[in-house]
């Protein structure tokens, strides 16, 4: 009986599968942050170029990265400010 068994076929998993699993294991690994400070929206618009700089500056140092090669945008999601980085290494 075991000589059938050699010629078994294995099932294979579909690509969408493993896909979705990945993604549940990545979504499951994400921490949430904890909110220290609100800022009100008035003084956020006021000190957003402020901002943009500082963390330009703090990537630029972090990863010795010219200072245009870095870019910051802000997006409103849901009530929150969203800070978004873009690096360009090489």
């Amino acid at each position: 009986m075991w000589f059938f068994g050699l010629f078994k076929r294995r099932k294979r998993e579909r690509s969408r599968e493993t896909a979705y699993k990945r993604l549940e294991t990545i979504l499951e690994r994400r921490r949430p942050v904890a909110v220290t400070e609100i800022v009100p929206k008035n003084e956020f618009e006021e000190n957003s170029e402020k901002i943009k700089q500082r963390i330009v500056d703090w990537v630029s140092d972090t990863f010795k990265v010219e200072r245009d090669r870095v870019k910051v945008e802000f997006e409103e999601h849901n009530g929150y400010i969203v800070i978004i980085t873009n690096v360009l290494f090489e």
